[in-house]
């Protein structure tokens, strides 16, 4: 069954592509949430007609993104933490906390586009992955240090 997805679906595809899916995939899943629309002729017509627009929004969002990750790309964090012994955090720092910091910066970015490489558990600098949009990538650095008591 061929259907057009109106927002992302992780594994199939953008808001916009039109792919070829399983009945039952299409019926229980895609259909029901919304996530999609059968592609009909008048369906398949009016996504060629508005193909234009998508584009040159979807070009203002990578424009918009890039100049975010260009931002973040120049960024230095520091996160102050308690330790314990042999400088070991109590617990560990959480793209949560990294998002907070971002946007103290006054940069808005969802915790979950923030990958951690392995989770921070002891002081030092460290690089941090933001993945903004598909293609737009950023790595900025993170220093972890002692609080004052």
């Amino acid at each position: 069954m061929k259907v057009i997805l109106k927002r992302d679906v992780k594994g199939l595809g953008h808001a916009g592509d039109v792919r070829e899916v399983k009945d039952g995939y299409a019926r229980n899943y895609l259909l029901p949430t919304k996530a999609a629309a059968m592609a009909d002729a008048g369906a398949l017509a009016n996504w060629e007609r508005h193909r234009g627009e998508r584009e040159a929004r979807e070009q203002g969002l990578k424009a918009e993104a890039e100049a975010t990750a260009e931002r973040l790309r120049e960024l230095k964090l520091e996160v102050g933490v308690k330790v314990g012994e042999k400088n070991r955090l109590f617990g560990s720092v959480t793209n949560r906390e990294i998002a907070a910091l971002i946007a103290g910066e006054g940069i808005e970015v969802d915790r979950h586009n923030i990958h951690l490489r392995e989770p921070i558990k002891m002081l030092g600098e460290f690089r941090v992955d933001v993945r903004l949009m598909p293609g737009v990538d950023a790595e900025l650095t993170l220093s972890v240090v002692a609080a004052p008591a």
